[in-house]
């Protein structure tokens, strides 16, 4: 099995304190190394372009029906009443 060389950034992008103490907000765009300090302290916010693009790729969720909560003008309801 061989190991991803490079990685990139999950989308959305968010600042990061890097392991030398200073704050950076990783590029979207550019390929960082696995044995990168940052990617070594911060795995779950990189991936590799493969996972990335399935993550894209997935098909949006099924809406769920909204009940309509008023009637239409015309519309009979039943309604009960307490006894």
């Amino acid at each position: 099995m061989s190991e991803k060389k490079y990685v990139r950034v999950k989308p959305p992008a968010t600042v990061l304190r890097h392991p030398d103490g200073y704050m950076v907000t990783p590029d979207a765009g550019q390929p960082y190394s696995v044995d990168d300090p940052l990617v070594k302290a911060f795995p779950w916010q990189f991936a590799s372009d493969d996972e990335i693009g399935a993550e894209r790729d997935k098909p949006a969720p099924e809406s769920v029906p909204v009940e309509k909560a008023t009637r239409a003008p015309g519309e009979r309801r039943p309604t009960r009443r307490g006894l």
